[in-house]
């Protein structure tokens, strides 16, 4: 009795195993989850001053991978932001030099690496260099805050010892901007499966528009239409290194 019924109870077990074995499948999370890039690049200044002059920048990124082509980070940016208008206000030509520092928190899309199935993955180190740098590139956006700090803006001053409306505003404070970026990892490595245990590095080339929630960003934020009309945005064009780990 027992083995007309083992050939059953051995079916029984062996079904549920076969099930897992065709359903198992490569795992979304990387094999490198981390990643820091650091970079240099241009800032240029988009407010009611006149001209938007560049000037330079630099940042620090760390990003943790939720998924292939999919990660969330912190970075942290330092430079100046610089302007300056065409025409004297009051006898006093009006100039920015904003040493901003600014920390955001976003994330990074890639499409491509996030849509591609377990084998296209697994054999990407065949692709040659111009497929894997397209395949890099992404979309991302975030929000956070910046701290101005007006090395040289000029003020215009009353009898009463007010600044003029087109001159008033503040020397330094805190600002809350978002931002959007869109940019591309230029592969400094072969992604053998061989060599996955080393570091994967890239080079990255990254174009970034914040949009300040306020009119401070150039030191001036006084209530005349004429010369204070929209909040301030900057540019920032950077070249980095990145370190997947």
């Amino acid at each position: 009795m027992q083995r007309r019924y083992l050939p059953g109870l051995i079916l029984a077990l062996l079904i549920p195993v076969s099930l897992m074995a065709q359903s198992e499948q490569e795992s979304p999370i990387p094999y490198f989850r981390y990643s820091v890039t650091a970079g240099i690049g241009a800032t240029q200044l988009y407010s009611d001053l006149d001209q938007a002059q560049v000037g330079p920048g630099g940042y620090l990124r760390g990003n943790y991978f939720l998924r292939h082509g999919l990660s969330v980070g912190l970075e942290l940016q330092e430079g100046l932001l610089r302007g300056v208008d065409d025409e004297p206000e009051r006898g006093l030509t009006r100039r920015s030099l904003n040493f901003y520092h600014a920390a955001t928190l976003g994330f990074q899309f890639q499409p491509v690496k996030f849509l591609q199935d377990d084998h296209l993955r697994r054999i990407e180190y065949r692709n040659s260099w111009g497929k894997r740098a397209l395949s890099s590139a992404y979309i991302g956006a975030g929000i956070g805050a910046l701290y101005s700090l007006q090395w040289n803006v000029r003020r215009v001053q009353d009898v009463d010892g007010r600044a003029f409306p087109e001159f008033s505003g503040k020397n330094h404070g805190l600002n809350y901007l978002a931002n959007a970026n869109v940019g591309i990892e230029l592969p400094l490595h072969n992604l053998k499966p061989n060599l996955l245990d080393s570091y994967v590095w890239n080079l990255v080339v990254n174009a970034q528009l914040n949009f300040a929630f306020d009119d401070e960003l150039d030191g001036y934020s006084g209530e005349s239409p004429a010369n204070n009309t929209k909040n301030d945005t900057y540019g920032f064009l950077s070249l980095g290194v990145n370190l997947r780990f």
